[in-house]
């Protein structure tokens, strides 16, 4: 069945696959984005764009209330966790206030359906049990995952008549991405300069490809679904890996530059996918060593 969404951060890396994934399932799209981060060129050629910042909340509330869409997919936020600790009020305003903004505008109009993307690699900090389920303890260490859980909480608390589905990526990477440490370490590979690792680098994630989370954000749409879902590989990396499989890739063997660690860096995170696999039906497709080869290849060709 046919619906029309609103996609906020529809101009940002995930958001914009999520966008065409969308489009061509038969959907109608619309895309709200400030293009602070996002990119014009990453706009479906066919979906509706309003540049519009999430934070403004008399435009947010029009817009929404001009267009009534059956679902809105909320992208929008400021996704970096080291910028996060100092700029904490930006981030508080955009990832809190700006969620707060789009679910009102959603209940005011009668959205049926709300579909968050957080991060499953913040919000449960260093959990004291790997992988790490849905029903854990959260415990952010950086500020990001603070907005990030304070945001689910108002969610939950305040989205009443509304069907939420809340997405815990892991380490999300692919094409199009900037700031993974697989883009990263690629792109310094490319130019012969040591990449950067901050610690020893034996700390680790869950990476996931973005065609697997847009896959995630396809089956959410699913009538009468809710629930708090892990969006992963379920496999745990060290950032060291990660490193040695690209520079492997790449057939480079500069030695990468260490920098001394960050204390709101999480050390390990792993995620368990059981409840996406049995509820969502959803399964991870895409290995990490295709992954990396995909990056690779779009970074220096062939």
């Amino acid at each position: 069945m046919m619906s029309k969404i609103l996609i906020t951060g529809g101009a940002g890396f995930i958001g914009s696959y999520v966008a065409l994934a969308y489009l061509q399932a038969g959907h109608q799209v619309i895309i709200v984005d400030n293009l602070v981060r996002g990119r014009r060129e990453h706009l479906p050629k066919d979906a509706i764009f309003y540049n519009v910042d999430i934070c403004d909340w008399s435009a947010i509330r029009e817009l929404v209330k001009r267009e009534r869409p059956s679902v809105i997919n909320h992208h929008a936020a400021l996704v970096f966790v080291r910028d996060s600790q100092r700029l904490r009020e930006d981030y508080s305003r955009v990832n809190l206030g700006g969620t707060r903004n789009v679910l009102k505008a959603a209940r005011d109009v009668g959205v049926s359906k709300f579909i968050f993307s957080s991060s499953g690699g913040a919000v449960y900090g260093d959990a004291t049990r790997l992988p790490v389920q849905e029903d854990a303890s959260r415990s952010p260490l950086s500020n990001y995952g603070e907005t990030k859980m304070r945001a689910e909480d108002a969610l939950l608390a305040e989205g009443d008549g509304l069907e939420i589905v809340i997405l815990r990526y892991g380490n999300v990477y692919g094409q199009g991405q900037d700031h993974s440490v697989v883009t990263m370490f690629a792109v310094a590979l490319r130019d012969n300069v040591p990449a950067l690792i901050f610690g020893d680098g034996s700390q680790s994630r869950d990476y996931v490809y973005v065609a697997d989370v847009v896959r995630a954000n396809l089956l959410a749409l699913k009538p009468g679904l809710t629930g708090i879902f892990n969006i992963g590989s379920g496999e745990e990396r060290s950032v060291l890996e990660v490193y040695r499989s690209v520079a492997a890739n790449m057939h480079n063997g500069i030695s990468p530059l260490f920098l001394s660690t960050n204390s709101f860096e999480v050390r390990r995170n792993v995620l368990d996918i059981q409840r996406a696999r049995s509820i969502l039906g959803w399964e991870p497709e895409v290995s990490f060593e295709e992954g990396v080869r995909l990056i690779v290849k779009g970074i220096v060709g062939g």
